[in-house]
């Protein structure tokens, strides 16, 4: 399979939102409606006098982002020229930003309409708020905890860690708190710190909200849950309202579902769904097929269920639904990349659009850049753009043998794609056939089976005479297998 698809064996873990509860820059995020204020203006100062007087990139940053949001752009030229510079050591984001600022609107690509949620301008505008809110209120976890999400946002981890730790240090024992900083960790690839704070808070111990992560992590972390028994326990005694166990019962559920017991899983997520958050959703319907689910109309339906709308979708087939719905949850859960995934996946599979693949795969870059997944998927981007040499130097930041083993038969069969592409037919063919015989692929037949008829699909666009018993392998391996993937390559092999 030449793109990645995102972990199906996807754990609950908690959301990473704004709080909601302070005047953070998550309203101008999540909410993007939140209007400019006096303290706007201050700040909007203060980060100018900080640009001259240090010629910083992340002050020019900030600047440039509360310049567009005050629409006083016009006084942000001098910075602007300097970020702009193509010899100045900045990031593509800042760049783009820069370029909106001198309004050289034409060298900006093309964004799909709901990316102007995460628009990178109101995330720059947002850390100087919180900053210059924190100069005057600096013991409010909460704004600490919304400064974290944003820096996460985009990538720049090592300041969200220190803002993350400040507002544990404040309250360690907020649920709130707790739940970002889990995420976080998680996020970092830390699932041992997260899970080890999570069980030392002693607010974990008789709060549902806390234990559903404690029980999810320590099963990615593949390491003891130290409150799996007293969360079985309590949810016998039912002490707690449905919607406070939702997601405790979610967690519960894909534990039993993996560990195959079915039955118990089944009846865990029909609990969880009696008055469910959007994650239990989103996790119910990941585990429909397996535990033979279904998710009432209404759970779908609701304005936040993004994820389980694509996942739902991507099992019927819809793939533009899929995409449509990726979009919205990119916007809703910008530090997860998951979205992101999914949406280069679905581009990819149903539409070879490779331009839609770039832009979720360099959106979620902003927030994992070096993200082995994203630079596979945004290497067949720019394949299916006719941008080759890109799709080579991008590949080429990968190193094969350091990569998960579920990403290797992808990075396999994209290096397939690319010689294909350049006229290399007998190395391609090579390639695609180490990912069809990867022990991965081996061992998820679903795997297997996508590299073999994007092999298939090569060969075809080639024209070459091994076509028909290509063909016809992929058929007789696939004949008994049932899931939309298959379906939408087929659809789109070129006519012979």
């Amino acid at each position: 399979m030449s793109v990645t698809q995102p972990d199906k064996n996807r754990r609950l873990l908690p959301r990473w939102q704004s709080s909601r509860r302070s005047i953070a820059a998550g309203e101008l995020i999540s909410v993007g409606r939140a209007e400019p204020d006096k303290l706007d203006d201050v700040h909007f100062e203060e980060r100018k006098r900080e640009w001259e007087e240090t010629l910083s990139l992340e002050v020019g940053a900030e600047l440039l982002g509360s310049a567009i949001v005050l629409n006083r752009t016009k006084e942000v030229e001098t910075a602007a020229r300097a970020i702009a510079d193509a010899k100045s050591d900045t990031t593509l984001t800042l760049r783009e930003m820069a370029l909106r600022v001198l309004g050289a609107t034409k060298e900006l690509p093309k964004l799909n309409v709901v990316q102007t949620q995460l628009d990178k301008a109101r995330i720059y505008a947002g850390i100087s708020r919180l900053r210059g809110r924190l100069q005057e209120y600096p013991r409010s976890a909460l704004e600490w905890v919304d400064l974290a999400r944003l820096y996460t946002i985009i990538g720049q981890n090592e300041k969200a860690k220190r803002s993350i730790k400040i507002a544990l240090y404040l309250t360690p024992e907020d649920r709130f708190v707790l739940r970002c900083a889990a995420r976080f960790f998680v996020h970092i690839e830390r699932a041992d710190r997260a899970l080890s704070l999570l069980q030392r808070a002693q607010a974990t111990k008789q709060d549902p909200w806390l234990m559903a992560p404690e029980i999810a992590i320590a099963h990615v972390a593949d390491l003891p849950s130290k409150t799996m028994r007293l969360a079985r326990k309590e949810l016998k005694r039912k002490i707690w309202s449905p919607r406070n166990r939702s997601e405790l019962e979610g967690a519960l559920g894909t534990f039993f579902l993996e560990g195959g017991s079915t039955g118990q899983a089944r009846q865990m997520f029909h609990n969880s769904l009696e008055d469910p958050t959007e994650n239990a959703i989103a996790q119910a319907q990941w585990a429909a097929e397996r535990a033979q689910l279904e998710i009432a109309e209404k759970y779908l339906k609701l304005p936040t269920a993004h994820e389980a709308r694509a996942l739902h979708y991507r099992i019927t087939g819809k793939w533009d639904r899929v995409i449509e719905n990726c979009w919205q949850w990119a916007g809703y859960e910008p530090t997860s990349i998951r979205s992101m995934l999914m949406g280069s996946y679905a581009a990819a599979i149903a539409f070879e659009d490779g331009r839609t693949i770039i832009q979720f795969s360099s959106l979620g870059r902003d927030t994992e850049p070096h993200n082995t997944t994203l630079l596979n998927n945004l290497a067949v981007g720019f394949a299916y753009t006719g941008e080759l040499e890109k799709a080579w130097e991008t590949l080429g930041q990968v190193i094969v043998e350091e990569a998960p083993d579920l990403a290797q038969p992808a990075l396999y069969a994209t290096t397939g794609l690319l010689l294909f592409r350049t006229g290399d037919i007998e190395q391609g063919r090579a390639f695609y056939e180490r990912a069809i015989a990867h022990p991965y692929s081996q061992k998820d037949s679903r795997v297997r089976a996508v590299a073999l008829w994007h092999l298939v699909r090569e060969e075809a666009h080639a024209k070459t005479k091994e076509f028909p018993l290509v063909f016809s392998r992929a058929q007789q391996a696939t004949e008994k297998m049932k899931f939309p993937e298959i379906e939408a390559i087929r659809s789109r092999l070129p006519k012979r």
